[in-house]
């Protein structure tokens, strides 16, 4: 199948970009090779390459920024999408479009599932939300897949956070009381790719909108610990103590849920798909963080 990827140069875009490249004939556009915010040169790529499949990856993801640069969030998180959505429908071509659990307020206190009532608190999930709202409007070919906590090897994220706080300092503290499931890149790339699988099959008709993240639940707080261990097994680190912090005790221009934890049972059921571990993945990009 021929696949094009937008927002190559990102995190997840990196991660997805190499591991279809692997199986796929793929065409990777980074922003500098495709701005989706501009339709015309949307409609222009995706004419002149005919992919079988599009997969969104290009995001504005700087949350507390996002407060700030309202005007360059929505127009990356939302028109972007739109963009892509309405030419995919002309060409009859599905589109995977990657969300986010900040579409929700948190207030829940089970995982949540697809059909939760969506109430962002930050602009961020706001501008994530309204992307995913003006995919389903333009393209029925779609699935809408919101990841949470995303980490991996390529770009900034938590896990380098933690790791350079834990070389310069003996303790510092991290927020404890917001849960949810950190997602490896890596693993959020094996999900789309499994989709993409089942596009080939001539009934297939399991378009929507899917959770997923990795398993199990976890805090802030416990991730940095389990981070700085397994950093611990290539290099010696000055922390000595990670203590729990609440979110009021560290104030952030962007509100973050409470409860970020989502249910994944309807790609299980729809795709046979289950949670990898966010463990065995950290364990990974830390020893190739270490070996390259």
């Amino acid at each position: 199948m021929k696949i094009l990827i937008t927002g190559a140069g990102g995190q997840l875009g990196q991660t997805l970009s190499k591991k279809t490249a692997d199986l796929h004939e793929t065409v990777v556009l980074d922003r500098r090779s495709l701005d989706i915010t501009n339709l015309p040169d949307v409609e222009k790529i995706i004419e002149e390459t005919k992919p079988e499949c599009v997969i969104n990856a290009a995001a504005y993801t700087a949350v507390d920024k996002a407060e700030t640069e309202t005007e360059l969030a929505f127009e990356i998180n939302r028109d972007g999408p739109k963009n892509l959505a309405i030419v995919c429908a002309k060409f009859d071509i599905p589109l995977i479009h990657v969300s986010t659990d900040y579409v929700f307020n948190g207030e829940k206190s089970s995982p949540y599932v697809e059909t939760d009532e969506i109430c962002p608190i930050n602009v961020y999930g706001e501008s994530k939300w309204q992307g995913e709202e003006a995919v389903r409007t333009a393209c029925d070919k779609h699935i809408i897949l919101r990841v949470s906590w995303v980490f991996g090897l390529y770009g900034h994220n938590f896990v380098k956070t933690i790791q350079r706080l834990a070389r310069e300092l003996e303790e510092f503290k991290i927020v404890a009381d917001q849960q949810g499931c950190p997602t490896a890149t890596e693993n959020i790339s094996r999900v789309i790719l499994r989709i993409v699988d089942k596009f080939s099959d001539n009934d297939f008709s399991n378009y929507g909108t899917y959770h997923y993240c990795d398993s199990p639940a976890t805090n802030w707080c416990e991730f940095a610990k389990v981070i700085t261990e397994e950093t611990s097994v290539y290099e010696d680190l000055m922390v000595k103590n990670i203590l729990p912090n609440t979110t009021a005790g560290y104030p952030t221009p962007a509100a973050r849920p409470q409860n970020s934890r989502m249910d994944c049972s309807k790609l299980q059921r729809d795709f046979g798909i289950e949670q990898y571990a966010w463990r065995d993945a950290l364990k990974k990009m830390i020893k190739d963080l270490h070996e390259s």
